[in-house]
């Protein structure tokens, strides 16, 4: 089963857009799923750190999951 798939509308620089186009042109793929697949990567990657950070924090004592949230009082 494929992923949900949302819509995303941003402003890039001159140079992101040349060298999307660049890649678009030597790998025939287009560029929206460059650009997705670049962005999945750099999410996966901060998945990563925010579990190893949380694991570290608990290793410490500390339940940060839910800081900074209004509201919140379960310290």
């Amino acid at each position: 089963m494929a992923e949900e798939l949302r819509d995303l509308r941003a402003k890039i620089t001159i140079q992101t857009d040349a060298s999307l186009d660049a890649h678009s042109r030597v790998t025939g793929r287009d560029r929206t799923e460059i650009a997705r697949e670049i962005l999945h990567r750099w999410a996966l990657e901060q998945v990563a750190i925010a579990t190893l950070l949380d694991a570290r924090l608990r290793a410490e004592g500390i339940d940060a999951t839910d800081e900074g949230i209004p509201g919140s009082n379960r310290r």
